[in-house]
């Protein structure tokens, strides 16, 4: 008897049902206290499918995490491109906004702030990669376009200050609103917004000469 052949519908609905699983126990657990059998389990499917779909562990892990970046990012670049073809003249402010943009889109960052925060809480050797993988190609499209309105900055400086700018980012991601302050989606909005402001000076602080190592 001939074993019936799965479907390319089939085997796609598999593959949503081990990554929303793996979602939902990875930002509940972590990565090391979450194993691919508890994944399977959860899926509701043979542990064999999580394998054949995504190898290892690790390799679970970037899936879930590219299936909600890759949305995002994609709107980042978009954003950039149509100002870069405006005609206007690039700011800090309009190259920023663009980076920022997803974050006012409910749907696209509906489970990042839990994610991001989750991943950023593994070891530098789990998570690093996965950022890379996902971020470096946006990060320096994002950088060149800021060293055209930011000649004054070195390309080193602004490679820190970019990098601590993402640092800001992911704190009002994992945590929406500062202590005292409920945390709501106004407010969470309105802390874009101040991130925007924050980053902007940062970033287009003048170098005061100042010798780093």
């Amino acid at each position: 008897m001939s074993t019936p052949a799965i479907s390319k519908t089939g085997t796609a609905d598999t593959r949503e049902k081990i990554l929303d699983a793996a979602e939902l126990l990875l930002i509940e657990h972590g990565f090391a206290a979450t194993s691919l059998r508890a994944i399977a389990a959860k899926a509701e499917v043979n542990l064999a499918a999580t394998h054949y779909h995504f190898g290892s562990k690790n390799g679970l892990l970037a899936a879930v995490f590219h299936r909600r970046i890759q949305p995002l990012n994609e709107l980042r670049l978009e954003a950039l491109e149509k100002l870069e073809k405006s005609g206007s003249p690039l700011t800090v402010r309009s190259i920023l906004e663009s980076f920022f943009l997803p974050f006012q889109n409910p749907d696209v960052i509906s489970t990042i702030p839990a994610l991001v925060g989750r991943l950023h809480g593994e070891p530098e050797s789990i998570s690093k990669p996965i950022l890379e993988e996902e971020f470096l190609e946006v990060a320096g499209r994002f950088q060149e376009a800021l060293m055209k309105v930011l000649p004054h900055v070195d390309r080193t400086d602004l490679h820190w200050r970019f990098h601590f700018m993402i640092g800001s980012m992911i704190q009002i991601l994992r945590i929406q609103s500062p202590m005292g302050i409920d945390s709501t989606p106004e407010s969470f909005s309105r802390g874009i917004e101040r991130l925007v402001d924050f980053c902007i000076a940062g970033l287009e602080q003048a170098d005061l000469g100042k010798q780093h190592d």
